[in-house]
């Protein structure tokens, strides 16, 4: 019991000693870092640089990234004892947009890094270069960086992505310009990919204005192959622009309008786009004579998308037909497209994302003669008992047929033929730094055109069957933008395919060296060298351009 008791008055002697001590205990001096029981401000990582700017907030459809206190949240960088912290949020994603570069009170660069990311940097004062086009051309800010604060640049530019594609809807590899019109200056050359690397289309960073799109090599007064845009500030633009085929003119373009709608608190999301044309034209002629005309289009598109932190996902259906008619004639299929595509990417880090594609694509509609006569060309072995050597059995005999009432005759039926499409490998971001950007694609293709009762003719006139290709390779596509100081900037692409995979079968399918260089606000010096190999019988296997220019602008 006396145990029990001396337990009992050390317990209470040691619960006053605990109470006292910390009545009368004083703070100890010198520590590092700063109070911040009275300092609220401190508690906050968002200090923009404008004090009264406008909110963060953003519409769910306009940025493809999340809301800037969403991406604050998720960047895991801490800050340690003697620094501060730059963010600039991303409209789209961090690896698509420029590199952020850092100077001193000197010029001097002391950090550089990506958006939607923490920079740490020291405590002072620095001037944050960010945008495309040349080195003169980026965004400048100057910033005050305090030890233990996280400085948010605003959004007062304005995000661009740009896709390429043909009439049909195909993503293709194309270029375009973009230029400020207000101003006249040229922000360089950009590049539209296929579907398999939507994810790496660059994001243009841009002052808020008036834009015009233009094919490369346009003057800046043409009157054909561009459109206009007005970039905001804040605001991410997704543009279409349409080509009339690889390497052709550009033919028209716009604001992207096949949205998605997003089920918040989800990673699926469901766009569609469905509309149609009624044409009617009646004319009557000076001699009394009326023609009456029809014409019907269709066009319907259905999108589906996953996106997360890892995976990309689209699915796509899309079906274009129009019809004619002319008074006393039937009606006629004048085109008919239908095709459905997926492709999905697993991204594994900030430079590397395998990815796997297929496509199908056919018609839906039969397609008779509109002739009266054709001749049809049909080959058939020649009778090995006719041959003078027997060796000879493989020979083609090519009889050409007269057919009347062509009419009746279907030279496509429904859903020949049928193209098939896939495709596998991995996307590569080499290098990426402001001054040089090198990314590469390297992957297994695959096509194969199913044709069964197929003819095919050049002249309306004489037709021939069709017959089914496969065609299997390796597939490697190189990009890379080299800025010269801040005026010169040289631009590479290259594609080259490996046909049925045999390293000793390479083809160049495209080369391209683009070199600018920008003597003033004005005036540009351009360079273009462009090789591609010929596949056939061509005397010169590697026919090359080369085109030198000078480009001069004045508007008053």
């Amino acid at each position: 019991m006396k145990s029990f008791y001396k337990f009992f008055l050390v317990f209470i002697a040691a619960i006053l000693c605990c109470t006292f001590g910390s009545v009368y205990a004083i703070p100890l001096s010198e520590l590092p870092g700063e109070d911040i029981s009275e300092t609220p401000d401190m508690l906050s990582p968002i200090r923009p640089i404008k004090p009264n700017s406008k909110s963060f907030d953003r519409r769910p459809n306009n940025w493809i990234a999340p809301t800037v206190e969403e991406q604050l949240s998720r960047d895991p960088t801490l800050i340690p004892l003697g620094k501060g912290a730059l963010f600039i949020p991303s409209l789209t994603e961090p690896r698509r947009e420029p590199d952020i570069t850092i100077l001193n009170a000197r010029g001097r660069q002391v950090e550089n890094g990506q958006t939607g990311e923490r920079i740490l940097i020291d405590s002072g004062t620095f001037t944050v270069k960010f945008g495309s086009g040349t080195t003169a051309q980026q965004l400048t800010s100057t910033i005050t960086v305090e030890e233990g604060h996280t400085v948010v640049l605003e959004p007062t530019w304005g995000g661009m992505l740009v896709e390429t594609l043909l009439p049909d809807g195909t993503y293709i590899d194309a270029q375009y310009e973009v230029i400020r019109m207000d101003k006249w200056i040229n922000y360089g050359k950009g590049y539209g990919l296929k579907e398999e690397r939507l994810q790496d289309i660059k994001s243009w960073v841009l002052p808020p204005g008036l834009y015009r799109i233009c094919k490369p090599g346009e003057g800046f007064n043409s009157f054909r192959n561009y459109i206009t845009v007005q970039i905001n500030e804040g605001e991410l633009t997704q543009l279409e622009l349409i080509f009339d085929k690889a390497g052709g003119d550009l033919v028209s373009g716009g604001i992207k309008t096949l949205n998605t709608r997003i089920k918040v608190g989800s990673h699926w999301s469901f766009g569609t786009r469905i509309g149609g044309n009624l044409n009617l034209t009646r004319v009557t002629e000076e001699n009394g004579e009326k023609r009456e005309a029809t014409r019907v289009s269709s066009d319907i598109r259905l999108k589906l998308l996953f996106d997360n932190a890892r995976y990309l996902g689209t699915s796509e259906f899309i079906l274009q037909d129009n019809f004619s008619k002319d008074n006393g004639r039937p009606f006629i299929v004048a085109s008919d497209f239908a095709q459905v595509r997926t492709n999905w990417i697993r991204r594994l880090n900030n430079w590397l994302g395998p990815y796997v594609r297929s496509s199908v694509e056919t018609h839906l509609f039969p397609r008779k003669a509109d002739r009266d006569s054709i001749y049809l060309i049909k080959p058939h072995e020649v009778p090995t008992d006719s041959l003078k050597n027997p060796s000879d059995t493989k020979k083609i005999k090519y009889d050409t047929l007269l057919t009347t009432g062509a009419k009746g005759f279907v030279i496509r039926p429904a859903l020949d033929p049928t193209k098939y499409s896939e495709g596998m490998g991995v996307n590569v971001e080499l290098f990426s730094r402001y001054y040089l950007e090198a990314n590469t694609q390297l992957g297994f293709a695959g096509r194969q055109t199913v044709s069964l009762n197929n003819f095919a003719t050049n002249d309306g006139i004489h037709y021939s069957a069709e017959k089914s290709v496969l065609e299997v390779g390796i597939e490697n596509t190189f990009n890379a933008t080299l800025r010269l100081g801040s005026q010169a900037t040289l631009d590479l692409n290259s594609v080259i395919f490996a046909v049925n995979s045999d390293p000793r079968d390479i083809r160049l399918d495209d080369f391209t060296a683009d070199l600018r260089f920008f003597l003033s606000r004005n005036l540009e010096v351009g360079y273009i060298f462009h090789i591609q190999e010929s596949v056939g019988l061509a005397k010169n296997r590697y026919p090359s351009t080369h085109s030198l220019s000078l480009r001069l602008s004045f508007n008053y």
